[in-house]
């Protein structure tokens, strides 16, 4: 299991804070297998019995979901690791290649649609987990509605706080991307300037790269660079936490774009924010606005259902949200009551306008 982490960690580029969750994964997964004292081989058969038995068994650990079972969207990262884990064990000779018959359908293209032809043999997992479920309609909407994004913006009592909610709803930046930001990612020229080394001259703009080296393990998830424009407001946020963030001392030589205040707990001034601050930033903006639970990634849904709102063709939003696959973007596509409810009346005046009602 060490090779293979190491493997999806430098050989496959994957995210520090990836390879740290498969690895949870898969120690769960070889604990249940010891303690049936079962092969590799006869643990591929029953890894629905793995996963039955994560379902039923609550969360010991500290965090919001401890004392509940895990959800679908926790399971199915866990059985992604699994397979991964097997075929990179098939891959180096450990595991009899037979397993992958068990885990997997082995399907030739020419039985594929003409779209998904990419390869000679394709593997489907024999056992799936939804891990994008249907969200609950008593949570409310899956992004957070203009009036909530408001409502954040209004909560902040800092200018950080408020320009980092602006990054996040505004051009729909993933909470690691926002959080590995380096001051020389963002170019807040005029149109038709550019600044050296870099060729993009339309005006005020944000590269997305994905680069180790964040302190807190921050990263990009999307593997290629991307440039987003930064529109007038958001410059204004940002140069309102530029001018916020000169009483900070400490700030002053940090690479990194959003950094810490002096905090209760003693930490340093100055340092890089992890995710995981960010997200508790977040929920207690709406906590104090007396919102719902808001994450950051509801503000990444906010922008693209407000994308889908204003007809944005898709290739364009692709390139907004930094998606490598177009289908990609259909998670944030979400259709509105306002514009459900117009449908309908459209639809019904154009099939029964002009009819006597008996």
């Amino acid at each position: 299991m060490d090779h293979y982490l190491r493997h999806l960690r430098f050989g496959r580029g994957r995210a520090e804070s990836t390879t740290k969750s498969y690895a949870g994964h898969l120690k769960r997964f070889e604990r249940w297998r010891q303690s049936r004292g079962l092969t590799w081989e006869e643990a591929a058969r029953d890894i629905a019995g793995h996963l039955i038995e994560r379902r039923i068994t609550p969360r010991a650990h500290p965090g919001r979901g401890r004392g509940r079972a895990p959800s679908d969207a926790a399971l199915g990262p866990a059985l992604a690791a699994i397979h991964g884990f097997y075929r990179h064990a098939v891959d180096v000779g450990e595991v009899n290649d037979q397993v992958l018959r068990l885990l997997f359908e082995v399907i030739d293209c020419d039985r594929l649609p003409y779209g998904e032809r990419e390869r000679s043999l394709v593997l489907r997992p024999r056992l799936r987990v939804d891990v994008r479920p249907s969200y609950p309609a008593h949570l409310g909407p899956p992004e957070a509605t203009a009036d909530e994004v408001a409502a954040l913006l209004e909560q902040a009592a800092t200018a950080r706080d408020a320009c980092m909610v602006g990054f996040l709803a505004g051009l729909g930046l993933r909470i690691g991307q926002l959080a590995a930001v380096r001051r020389e990612d963002i170019h807040l020229v005029p149109p038709g300037r550019t600044v050296p080394g870099c060729a993009y001259r339309h005006g005020p703009h944000l590269h997305v790269v994905r680069r180790d080296g964040h302190p807190r393990g921050a990263i990009s998830k999307s593997r290629s660079t991307n440039v987003l424009p930064v529109p007038g407001p958001l410059v204004m946020l940002y140069a309102g936490w530029l001018n916020e963030r000169r009483t900070i001392p400490a700030a002053a030589t940090s690479p990194w774009a959003f950094v810490s205040f002096d905090g209760p707990a003693h930490t340093a001034a100055g340092q890089p924010l992890s995710t995981r601050r960010i997200y508790g930033i977040v929920v207690d903006l709406a906590a104090k606005a007396g919102l719902r639970h808001i994450h950051p990634h509801m503000l990444r849904h906010a922008f693209g259902a407000a994308a889908s709102d204003l007809d944005i063709a898709r290739d364009v939003l692709q390139r907004l949200l930094g998606h490598d696959a177009l289908a990609s973007q259909e998670i944030y596509r979400h259709a509105g009551a306002a514009r459900i409810v117009e449908a309908a009346t459209l639809i019904s005046g154009r099939l029964i306008e002009g009819h006597d009602v008996p």
